[in-house]
């Protein structure tokens, strides 16, 4: 039975918001670099896969923060394999301080793609299951998540060259930064999102423009948004999120 991979972080001055605490991408990308060492050293890695015509992509993430970390805290994120479900493998994470004690949870699950196709491949041909460790951070199903009625704020955004992954699409970071920013400035300013479902559905790459769209669910407790990533150019909605801010 394969094992949780460990990794042990220090958050960074580059890292953090206006109030020291990390930004919601720092912890992603701490997750994301954990999952790809982990990854690689399974044989799964995104360069070995291109080797075979072969990539991951990322379908359903979601992510549960207990405590922000702060500037200069070291963190230690656990990561592994957690099942899979028809043509998604699931990936999920766990991350504490120093003193074990817990500081966010995610659940992720991806697709392994054929790159020359576009289609899904079987897992099983590739990813054998003794490599899972039967344990869920988060459970979740992954339901749909719904779309908006009525845009409060939308914001337009170009797609840049660091925006982009190995694959030379944007990275999946990129799509929640674009999601957050469009935020009114009072959340911004005074609230942190503690729950962050997103429903990747298409790819945006260089060259692209984005609008990023939000609305508020009415009465919400705490405050809810929804949020769409839609590609103007040919209406394609490329992402889908749910915010719950604290």
């Amino acid at each position: 039975m394969n094992e949780p991979f460990r990794k042990k972080y220090a958050v960074h001055t580059y890292e953090v918001d206006a109030s020291g605490y990390a930004q919601m991408q720092s912890l992603l990308n701490y997750l994301q670099d954990a999952a790809g060492d982990h990854a690689g050293s399974l044989g799964l890695g995104v360069t070995d896969l291109l080797r075979n015509r072969l990539t991951w992509l990322l379908s359903r993430y979601h992510i549960k923060v207990v405590r922000y970390p702060v500037h200069g805290q070291r963190i230690e994120v656990s990561t592994w394999p957690s099942g899979k479900k028809g043509i998604f493998a699931l990936r999920d994470f766990e991350v504490s301080d120093e003193e074990g004690r817990p500081m966010l949870a995610a659940t992720t699950s991806w697709v392994l793609i054929d790159l020359d196709s576009k289609q899904p491949v079987r897992l099983n041909d590739f990813v054998p299951d003794e490599l899972t460790y039967p344990k869920r951070a988060i459970e979740d199903e992954f339901p749909t998540l719904p779309g908006l009625e009525k845009a409060e704020h939308e914001l337009t955004l170009p797609v840049l060259v660091k925006d982009l992954d190995f694959n030379r699409h944007v990275n999946n970071v990129v799509y929640i930064e674009w999601a957050l920013e469009a935020a009114p400035p009072e959340i911004l300013g005074s609230l942190r999102p503690l729950d962050v479902e997103v429903s990747y559905r298409a790819e945006a790459f260089y060259g692209d423009r984005i609008v990023s769209k939000i609305q508020e669910i009415p009465g919400s407790s705490p405050r809810t948004f929804l949020h769409q990533i839609f590609r103007p150019s040919d209406g394609i909605e490329l992402t889908r999120l749910r915010t719950v801010w604290g």
